[in-house]
């Protein structure tokens, strides 16, 4: 746990209990810090209804928690509270209030000396990123090197501390774009394309729309964050398979172990989970916000104006990550995205037969939501089989999704797919193992039919093979081409760029890695699941 003291006599925050300037000791007062912009202060003038102008001549921070430091002192913010209020009122108020240039030059004062009583804070939170930019390039001078941007202030340091310690103004950056950012976001990243003209540039964006799969898989969950696969993850991955096939990747990312309980065991240098290929570089691991800004305002940096309005983080603006906070804050901000959003999972409450739909919508609760429960589309997810006949080693299938050709690309993880050596009146193929080209599989279905009979033919685990079929199964039922498979392949192997999911048998070396990667096999089948009746 980290410490922020307050220098009564510079009336600034410190990272380190002793003041680098006038050298006395600080009080400790929070466990990190950011510092709230006169465009928030406005804000909070409104939601507290005081007099414009109360917060101007105040050093305000704000603690990552309902309580804010002002001029030294902790004073509770009952958020809880605040975000009863009508936001379209407050959005009212606000329109008729205004940062004047003074004002903004006080602040400027103020920043700069929290700057200058925190330098040797901010020299060591730099060497040690230094450090871990220098150790991830040790053997890796064959790798491609880029920056994973966001238009956050995380990716924001990072890009800055790569390009310093690179010497380099030409490091790779990539954004994906998951069309869900915030307007702020996406000025931010145009702006910062026109001032570093010399930093090559790429954008990833996936073809879906989001609100449409919403309504065929249902809005995104914290336990269930398809979003991420299907709008980030994917479409990143499909942009380093279009840079380079053979060639490995090492990628800077802006994570922090203070984000998240589940980031707090990350290591500042890691193989990626999610993409083949790719070394995960976070510099800034161990920093914490207070570090963030102290950065920002030292190197004078441009930034997302999002911040100024005093969200904490920025990203997705539907993300079910998000703060019942940032979501209030959405809705007196950019009401164009917040309300529709709202809507929808009200009406999805509704389904679902929930007795207060709005409450449980406006108390965070649909975040929780798990399974396909209230969607028409819940039964894709399910595989219906029963034994056949009397052989142990073989199951016929109830499909959800009649056959067509397209079922025998979800087969080629197992092996070569001979269509021609099996009998056409029953619709039969053969699955051959790639190195003996003995059989492995035998499926039969007629075309245009949902019966599909599946018979292993020679397995060392059968129970284990079936149960691999199975997941096959439900995602040629569930599939919407999220990119999840592609991306996790090693070989480059699948693709679902021309509105279908194809394996190139030739590169497929079976390793079953898109068969295994997800729950039940299949992203989209582990959302659509639900409780049978």
């Amino acid at each position: 746990m980290s410490d922020i003291f307050w220098c009564n006599n510079c009336k600034v925050p410190l990272l380190k209990k002793e003041c680098g300037i006038c050298h006395d000791d600080g009080q400790r007062v929070a466990s990190d810090i950011r510092p709230v912009f006169p465009e928030e202060k406005r804000l909070l003038e409104v939601l507290l209804e005081y007099e414009e102008g109360y917060f101007r001549d105040k050093s305000v921070w704000d603690t990552n928690s309902n309580y804010l430091l002002i001029d030294g002192v902790t004073v509770a913010l009952n958020k809880g509270k605040l975000m009863k209020l009508d936001p379209g009122e407050i959005r009212l108020k606000l329109k008729r209030c205004s940062v004047p240039d003074d004002e903004l030059i006080e602040f400027e004062d103020n920043v700069d000396k929290f700057v200058r009583c925190n330098q040797n804070s901010l020299n060591e939170s730099e060497i040690e990123a230094f450090d871990i930019i220098k150790e991830a390039r040790m053997g890796r001078d064959k790798h491609i090197s880029m920056v994973s941007f966001s238009g956050g202030k995380d990716s924001t340091v990072v890009s800055d501390l790569v390009r310093r310690a690179y010497a380099n103004q030409s490091v790779l950056h990539i954004f994906g774009d998951t069309t869900l950012e915030l307007p702020d976001t996406q000025e931010y990243v145009a702006r910062f394309k026109k001032f570093h003209n010399k930093t090559p540039f790429l954008e990833s964006r996936s073809h879906h729309n989001f609100r449409d799969l919403c309504e065929q898989i249902g809005p995104p969950s914290r336990v269930m964050r398809w979003c991420c696969t299907i709008f980030k993850t994917g479409p990143i991955s499909q942009t380093f398979d279009g840079i380079s096939r053979t060639k490995s990747i090492l990628t800077y990312y802006g994570i922090r172990k203070s984000e998240s309980n589940q980031r707090a065991n990350y290591k500042a240098i890691t193989q990626s989970p999610k993409v083949t290929k790719q070394t995960v570089v976070s510099p800034i691991i161990n920093w914490i916000d207070a570090n963030i800004w102290l950065y920002i305002l030292s190197r004078k940096l441009d930034f997302n104006d999002a911040y100024r309005y005093g969200f904490s983080r920025v990203g997705c603006w539907a993300c079910p990550s998000n703060s019942l906070w940032a979501f209030f804050l959405t809705r007196i901000y950019f009401p164009e995205f917040s309300e529709p959003w709202r809507e929808f999972l009200i009406e999805v409450a509704v389904t679902m037969g929930k007795p207060d739909p709005e409450e449980y919508v406006d108390s965070g609760n649909w975040k929780a939501r798990q399974g396909g429960q209230g969607l028409t589309t819940a039964y894709k997810g399910l595989v219906t089989s029963k034994p056949c006949g009397d052989d142990p080693d073989a199951k016929t299938y109830t499909l959800t999704k009649p056959i067509s050709e397209e079922l025998y690309e979800y087969f080629k993880p197992f092996g070569d797919v001979a269509i021609g050596r099996g009998r056409s009146l029953l619709g039969e193929v053969f699955i051959l193992n790639k190195h003996t080209q003995e059989p492995l599989l035998v499926i039969q279905g007629r075309t245009g039919t949902s019966e599909l009979r599946v018979k292993v033919v020679s397995s060392k685990n059968t129970i284990l093979l079936m149960h691999r079929v199975d997941c096959q199964i439900r995602k040629y039922q569930s599939c919407v081409l999220c990119s999840g498979c592609s991306s996790v392949c090693p070989l480059g192997a699948i693709s679902d760029k021309a509105g279908r999911y194809t394996i190139n048998q030739e590169k497929c070396v079976n390793c079953l890695k898109c068969v295994a990667h997800f729950d039940t096999g299949c992203l989209v089948s582990k959302v659509l699941q639900t409780r049978r009746s």
